[in-house]
């Protein structure tokens, strides 16, 4: 759907969608970062291992799941979003036609 059909209304809709699974993302990605982190810091950070526990490498490790989280959080709310929008057209040009239909008549 071309952005100039779409209201502003709609596009600050779907902009503060876009940031809420964003930050919805970024929290689940950091959750599990801590979660994984914890495990395997406990599991494995004795003998050889322990060079790979350091801080640099765990903020790291959770930068990473945190922008892991904000990708597939907001793909998805794309992808519904796009369903949203075409379902929205289909409405629209079905009641076009339907008023194209009643005008001929």
């Amino acid at each position: 759907m071309p952005r100039s059909s779409v209201s502003t209304e709609r596009m600050e809709q779907i902009n503060s969608q876009l940031l809420q699974a964003g930050s919805i993302g970024l929290l689940k990605g950091v959750l599990v970062g801590l979660l994984s982190g914890y495990y395997f810091s406990y599991r494995y950070n004795h003998g050889q291992n322990q060079k790979f526990f350091k801080t640099p490498y765990k903020i790291w490790y959770l930068v990473s799941w945190g922008v892991v989280g904000i990708t597939f959080s907001a793909e998805i709310a794309k992808s519904h979003i796009a369903q949203s929008l075409a379902e929205e057209e289909d409405i629209k040009r079905s009641e076009y036609f339907q008023d194209q239909l009643g005008a001929k008549r």
